[in-house]
């Protein structure tokens, strides 16, 4: 058996008369006795387990008499210096020749704001409002009559102690939320001042991605308008037919680089904030079959069935049909590009129970896992990674869909499975953006 040391207080007492302070040593004496035999007991029971011992070990008080306010409030300056605390201080109101109980209270108070002081008197000569505006604060200062009894000084020993534990306790608890509060808020400061970084380095990205489009486009458009000038011969045959295979070549590899910055430029306006859409009335079934027969050729020489399903209804969806149709193309092509032969993609829309619009574009191509779509959702993230990939792309394609698609309030959404195919669903919430009416 462990037994645990009782917890030591020590206890202040200044009085002038000898006879008083040898009734105090009597009275801590008579609580260390009572608390011996509580020991005893609790061993007696550990040892042949009568009952349960007592939990809370009774303290022991040592207490530090003083016949004078000088020497009580030297003793409480010196144990200041060695670290030492008291939790009550029990003092004489008249302690001649020296200064009087009241202003020891006050001293001791400057220097220890946490102990409680008790005034133990036979006279009224001051009245304890007038005390108690200079011993502050009010909630640590107590009173007893002379002459006292020994329970009276026994049960505020005990009670003040364990009030200024719980304090101490309480400080401790306060003082760690206090440092922990300031770790948070440094970590906090921290934490804004990289995401201001961050947001700072993204728009620099955004407006150099912008700037160097925009110088990229001019010329490439060019290059594009005097290729097809040169393929159609408009000043003169070109005579040999190897260029003229150059020519497509160039015109082939104009255009997608073309749609490559023009991607840069679109996913950068987005993303300061610049990007403007038109939302108008537009007939959803018309959109449908023009993206499809934009997107035929490309289908048709990958080898893959492209699928038209129209809606039930004659649909009007408010949207920007610019925008709208820019999404379609880049869901159609990312389906139609990862589709090996002779595989299918369907392009369908309904109106659904709960009321929304639900555009879909599924493929029975080579899927996807749960990590590769967050990944396809991400810029400039692909699923074919690697110098040796076999599908070309910025991978901004799935990316510049959904915040476009954000952008008209819609919600861009992949459902895949690896090796079955995966379904691109647009959704538009029925309130905002579409009207249904009977079909014709």
């Amino acid at each position: 058996m462990i037994i645990q040391p009782r917890p030591i207080y020590r206890v202040l007492v200044a009085d002038d008369e000898r006879s008083v302070l040898d009734a105090y040593r009597t009275v801590f004496g008579e609580i260390d006795a009572l608390s011996s035999r509580d020991a005893l007991s609790d061993l007696e029971n550990e040892l042949f387990s009568t009952q349960a011992p007592t939990t809370d070990l009774a303290p022991h008080f040592a207490p530090v008499l003083c016949r004078r306010g000088e020497e009580a409030i030297d003793t409480i300056m010196s144990a200041r210096q060695d670290r030492i605390e008291f939790p009550v201080a029990f003092l004489d109101v008249r302690m001649p020749p020296g200064i009087d109980g009241i202003e020891t209270a006050a001293r001791i108070r400057r220097l220890d704001p946490s102990i409680n002081i008790v005034m133990v008197t036979a006279y009224a000569d001051t009245h304890p409002r007038k005390i108690a505006e200079r011993v502050q604060p009010f909630d640590k200062l107590f009173y007893i009559n002379k002459p006292f009894q020994a329970t009276e000084i026994q049960q505020f020993a005990l009670a003040l102690t364990e009030k200024w534990k719980v304090e101490q306790q309480l400080r401790k608890v306060n003082q760690d939320l206090v440092l922990r509060c300031r770790e948070l808020e440094a970590m906090h400061a921290n934490l804004q001042e990289a995401r201001e970084r961050a947001e700072a380095a993204s728009r620099a990205k955004s407006i150099f991605l912008a700037n160097m489009s925009h110088e990229l486009r001019t010329p490439l458009n060019a290059v594009i308008g005097f290729a097809d000038v040169m393929r159609k011969e408009t000043f003169g045959p070109i005579g040999n037919e190897r260029y003229r295979e150059y020519l497509d070549d160039i015109s082939r590899s104009s255009e997608h680089l073309l749609e490559v910055i023009n991607d840069l430029l679109d996913f950068s306006k987005i993303e300061a904030g610049k990007m403007e859409v038109k939302i108008e009335d537009v007939n959803l079934a018309e959109l449908l079959f023009n993206a499809t027969s934009m997107m035929r050729p490309q289908a048709d020489k990958k080898g893959v069935t492209l699928q038209y399903v129209a809606p039930a209804e004659a649909i009007t969806v408010r949207a920007d049909s610019h925008r709208l149709r820019q999404v379609l193309l880049n869901l159609l092509s990312n389906a139609i590009k990862f589709t090996p032969a002779p595989g299918r993609v369907t392009l369908s829309a309904n109106a659904l129970e709960s009321g929304d619009l639900s555009i879909a574009v599924a493929d029975t191509g080579i899927g996807m896992s749960a990590a590769d779509i967050t990944a396809a959702l991400e810029p400039f993230q692909q699923v074919d990674q690697g110098l040796a990939r076999k599908y070309e792309g910025t991978g901004l394609g799935l990316p510049l869909s959904r915040r476009l698609s954000e952008l008209q309030n819609a919600n861009l959404a992949l459902t895949s499975e690896v090796g079955k195919g995966t379904e691109a669903v647009l959704t538009f919430p029925r309130d905002l953006h579409f009207v249904a009416s009977a079909a014709n």
